[in-house]
Formats: structure tokens, sequence, C-alpha cells
């Protein structure tokens, strides 16, 4: 998700803030207005302006507050979506692995591959699907304070994932070996270790300040996880893809895929 959605937690301060301003300048203006009335008993009038300028930002501002609503709906929709479709991509890859690597291993028992599949189980168990949709209905018709509630889950369930994925790296490598494979050596996992709790207490003492730090950090984590998850299954793959036999060319000495009638380096016909 791009840092766009940012505009979830920003756009209800901006609109308190003008609503606010826009209130502190209607009173202002009557007072002025009411002090340059000579007559007492035409106040009254003085008032009018006030009450239909006062009616004109209430309408404004609820306007303001379905659309903060609107906004935060589609906004934590797409955060709980996007965990969902995640982590069950990865429980796919942990199981589909195991498996593989299972069949192929050439020392028995197994014992890290056998570790694994406990992992693989583990990450199904703890890593159940949030209903991104009925989430989305409840902060829309519910209370914005469901917001918190989706943020503290998400926080959470990053941090116990990607201590499942380095577990299971670990002992990947392991396995690996097991399976007659060369051992890997993978990229360090960077873990996101955030409280939850601490964000919740700190959002409450600031009066929603940090709450925009907070969402920053579930677009930033979860997008850096992502391209650290793709950066792992491009390393999976490259361990995993079969090698293809090449020929010499006799021409220039270059390298010439099995399949292939010239070669690509001098462009002569291969025997």
């Amino acid at each position: 998700m791009g840092y766009a959605w940012m505009i979830v937690p920003v756009l209800p301060m901006v609109i308190a803030t003008m609503i606010g301003a826009a209130v502190f300048g209607i009173i202002v203006s009557a007072i002025s207005r009411m002090g340059t009335i000579p007559q007492p008993q035409n106040a009254a009038n003085a008032l009018t302006p006030m009450v239909t300028e006062i009616v004109a930002v209430y309408g404004l501002a609820i306007l303001g507050v379905y659309l903060v609503l609107l906004i935060g709906a589609f906004g934590f929709y797409y955060l709980l979506d996007r965990r969902n479709r995640h982590f069950v991509r990865q429980q796919l890859l942990f199981s589909n692995l195991q498996n593989y690597l299972s069949t192929t291993a050439s020392t028995r028992p197994a014992e890290a591959i056998a570790r694994l599949s406990h992992i693989s189980e583990d990450s199904t168990f703890a890593e159940c699907q949030r209903p991104a949709g009925v989430w989305a209905v409840l902060f829309l018709f519910v209370s914005p304070i469901v917001g918190l509630v989706v943020a503290y889950d998400l926080t959470h369930d990053l941090g116990v994932h990607e201590e499942l994925q380095a577990s299971y790296q670990a002992t990947l490598i392991d396995g690996f070996r097991e399976a007659g494979y060369q051992a890997p050596t993978f990229s360090a996992l960077k873990l996101h270790r955030r409280d939850p709790l601490l964000f919740l207490i700190l959002s409450a003492i600031t009066a929603g300040l940090f709450w925009i730090y907070w969402f920053y950090t579930l677009l930033k984590d979860y997008n850096d996880h992502f391209a650290e998850q793709a950066r792992f299954e491009d390393q999976i793959l490259a361990l995993l893809k079969p090698s293809v036999p090449s020929r010499v060319c006799k021409s220039c000495g270059g390298s010439i895929p099995e399949n292939a009638r010239f070669c690509p380096s001098c462009g002569t016909q291969a025997n």
C-alpha cells in the first residue's frame, strides 16, 4: 500500500482543526457585529447570521465525519485483506516446501524437515483469517475505536508472523541439507518488534497524535516485510530450479544452452 493512505489518520485532525477554526471565527465575527449595533433590541438580528453560519459548519462537519469514516473503512479493509492474502500465501509455501523436501530427503530420520512440519502447523493455527469486510463495516457504522483494535491486531500479528518465519528459515537450512541440497544462506530477516499495547497507550495519552505514527508503521512494516518475503521466495526458487546443461561453442568458447541451435555469443550453428 502506498503512503497516500496516511490520509486515514491525518484527515480527521485536519477536519477537526478546520471546524474549530471556523466556529471560533464565527463567534469572533458575531461579537464584533454586536458591538457595532446602536440599539440593544437589534442584537437578535445580529445573532441571525451567526446561527446560520453555525448550522452550515455543523452540516459540513457531519459530511466530514462520514468522509473520514468511509476512507478509514477502505483503508482498514485493504490492510486486513493484504494481511490475510499474504499469510495464506506463506502458509502454502511452508506446507508445500516441507512436503517437497520430505519426498527427497536423503537421510532418515529427517529431523529438520519434521520441525518444518510443526512450524507450518503452528503458522496455520496462529495466523487465522481476520474478516476484512466485517471489520471495515464495524469501523464505518459502529465506532472509529474499531480502527485501534484492528491496528493492535495487525501489529501483534506481524510480530508473531515474523517470529515463525525466522524460525522456519533457520530450520530450512538443515532441511535442505537433509534433502540433499547445498545448505542455503538466506538474507537476514528484519524483525519488526513493536509493542501494540504501548502504542495504544501512547495514542490515548497524546489524544490521537501518536496514532499518526502508528498507522505509518503499519504501512511501512508490512511493505518492508512483503519485500523481504519476495527476496526469500526468489532464493528458494533459485535453489530448487534445476540446472540446464550447456555446451561449449567450438568457435568462440562461449556457452550454448542445451536446446539452442546457435551460439548466443557468436551466432555459430551448434553441432
